[in-house]
């Protein structure tokens, strides 16, 4: 019987957290694969609209990255009519890679009121089109971006009564993908202190070694 592998699916989670910290310093305090925390910084644009907050906050940004992130889940769709497939996994995670490279080239290279939207709309894709393949595969509360949700299924099926050795397995898991997002956040900050606005050229080579990996290592026996 063949299953999915889980070690991309951490890699990937690390990705994500990179890049999420990333975002959140370089782009205006806007999240990238984080869309809970966009909507709630939405909901307090809008309210400020309407008197004075403690905070400022633009709603531009957010709704960018949601709305990015929203037609990159849809894109692959076609491609997976029946669960994960490993090339093509590969593929739209390389595709990520991508653009995250672009983004890499207009936020090192570049400045003005573009560069800034531009940067978060390519790289809420490319998350988008992450949590896609990570849906996909189908491995319980592995979403490598929605790391509220993994927390609550680790919990459920760790500790709900009756629970098996499998789903303590999963929960475990589980647990070990939240390790890597806040791992992965970690790193994106320290890359940001160390190398500025030619922070993001490290994540996108990141994303090509996880595509071969994806294609070579997806699933096992």
């Amino acid at each position: 019987m063949m299953r999915v592998a889980v070690g991309p699916f951490y890699a990937l989670s690390i990705a994500a957290g990179c890049v999420d910290a990333i975002s959140f310093v370089g782009f205006h305090q806007v999240f990238t694969a984080n869309m809970t925390g966009n909507m709630v910084l939405l909901g307090i644009a809008v309210v400020s609209r309407f008197g004075a907050l403690p905070v400022t906050i633009g709603f531009v940004f957010p709704l960018v990255a949601i709305v990015a992130f929203i037609a990159g889940a849809v894109a692959p769709l076609p491609l997976f009519p029946a669960g994960l497939h490993a090339r093509r996994a590969a593929t739209v995670v390389l595709f990520e890679g991508i653009l995250v490279a672009i983004a890499a080239i207009a936020f090192a290279l570049f400045h003005g009121p573009v560069v800034v939207p531009l940067c978060i709309a390519l790289v809420s894709f490319a998350m988008g089109a992450q949590s896609m393949v990570a849906s996909k595969a189908g491995l319980p509360g592995i979403s490598t971006t929605y790391v509220t949700g993994t927390l609550i299924t680790a919990l459920t099926r760790g500790l709900s009564h009756g629970a098996t050795d499998e789903h303590r397995r999963d929960a475990v898991r589980n647990l070990w993908v939240i390790v890597a997002y806040v791992g992965g956040a970690s790193l994106g900050a320290l890359l940001f202190l160390a190398f500025n606005r030619n922070v993001l050229i490290l994540p996108t080579l990141a994303f090509a070694a996880i595509a071969v990996w994806l294609d070579r290592r997806a699933f096992h026996s």
